[in-house]
């Protein structure tokens, strides 16, 4: 299906009836959601009274975004259903629309809020007083990881209500071994020798940055070595790449390469020839990205922040350094290059490890909250 085409309003996937609702956004919602959601993070960092704070975020919220039909579709559907189920509290409109719906309806309500675990400023984007009303009132909380778990158990939350639920991967490659073909994936971009792998938003909050500043490291400390980034936001890194020093210019132009956003198929290839995986992350509250990594039997480093580290233990299944420390990075990725028989090690446990995570656990998991929620029983 084409990237304009749009998605039929009703069809069944794999037995599960799916209704998309006709919903537009009414101009100027892409530059007022900015504007807003900046207004109600001043108000959450303030030391104004969440009395006060709550009742203006929650009128804020309504025009993040302002979605035209959402109010016709859940008093369509809002009677009819057994448990209402919101997802990503940062989509504000939609979080506290759901939220509304079930208090209106009586209806269960089961939200995951995919809180980041970031520093302050990051945090504060999940925790406005708005939100963290909602993570209360509802029947079950889903939480991605042990970390995120006991977030919403500081906000308030009672322990009994958190459902820890991982994310997953299907245990086979989801592509056929011919079709990735590293060989070929290294001579379309010019890669010779090691390379390390990236996939996600290309920012500073999910490591980019830092991850390019120890690969330029390493190359001017007579490492030869390449870095793939493929993901959304690319031209944030273009832009952060386009301000380096003129000394270093020429190391991006030969070894960095960004290619935004990819589909199944190159990702796979990336995954398949890379040397090693780097999510040197603050803001992921799982990574699941690790899991495809591990997939491939590759080594991996993360950053110690967020949910990363519940899931890769230090020098067993990969290397975790500190958040936004190049030197740190740079000294990881070197061990890894530098120790072959090691990095291989940690790349198998991996690929063990990633087989207690799939998706027909995860949607286990998630059948028996929606049993709690509807129950009231644990």
């Amino acid at each position: 299906m084409s990237e304009n085409q749009p998605l039929p309003a009703q069809e069944i996937l794999d037995a599960v009836v799916v209704q998309r609702l006709r919903l537009t956004h009414p101009w100027p919602a892409p530059y007022l959601f900015g504007l807003l959601r900046r207004a109600g993070l001043w108000m959450q960092l303030s030391r104004l009274p969440s009395t006060l704070v709550r009742p203006v975020q929650q009128r804020l919220s309504r025009w993040m975004p302002p979605l035209r039909g959402l109010a016709t579709a859940l008093g369509r559907w809002g009677p009819e259903v057994d448990l209402i189920h919101a997802d990503d509290s940062s989509w504000d409109g939609l979080f506290l629309a759901a939220a509304s719906a079930a208090r209106r309806y009586r209806k269960p309500l089961v939200v995951r809020p995919l809180m980041h675990l970031g520093d302050a400023w990051v945090r504060a984007h999940y925790q406005m007083a708005h939100q963290v009303s909602v993570y209360r009132e509802a029947a079950v909380v889903l939480a991605l990881s042990k970390r995120e778990a006991e977030g919403y158990t500081a906000l308030g939350v009672s322990p009994k209500r958190i459902h820890i639920i991982r994310m997953g991967v299907e245990p086979d490659l989801p592509i056929p071994p011919e079709a990735l073909n590293s060989a070929t994936f290294r001579r379309q971009y010019s890669i010779d020798g090691p390379f390390v792998g990236f996939l996600g938003a290309n920012t500073y909050d999910k490591g980019a940055f830092t991850l390019v500043e120890a690969v330029m490291q390493l190359n001017l400390e007579g490492v030869p070595l390449d870095l793939v980034c493929a993901g959304p936001q690319a031209e944030g890194l273009e832009a952060f790449l386009a301000r380096q020093p003129s000394e270093v210019q020429a190391v991006i132009r030969e070894r960095v390469h960004v290619l935004g956003i990819v589909d199944e198929t190159t990702k796979h290839r990336l995954l398949g020839a890379c040397s090693l995986f780097a999510l040197p992350s603050q803001v992921d509250t799982f990574g699941i990205v690790l899991l495809e990594a591990w997939l491939h039997s590759k080594p991996v480093i993360g950053a110690n922040a967020g949910g990363i580290p519940d899931l890769v233990e230090h020098e067993k299944t990969g290397l975790l350094v500190p958040f936004g420390d190049a030197g740190a990075l740079a000294v990881a990725i070197r061990r890894l290059l530098a120790e072959p028989g090691f990095a291989a090690r940690m790349g198998s446990a991996g690929h063990q490890l990633v087989q207690h995570y799939t998706w027909d656990q995860t949607y286990q998991t998630l059948l028996e909250a929606y049993r709690v929620a509807l129950t009231g029983t644990s």
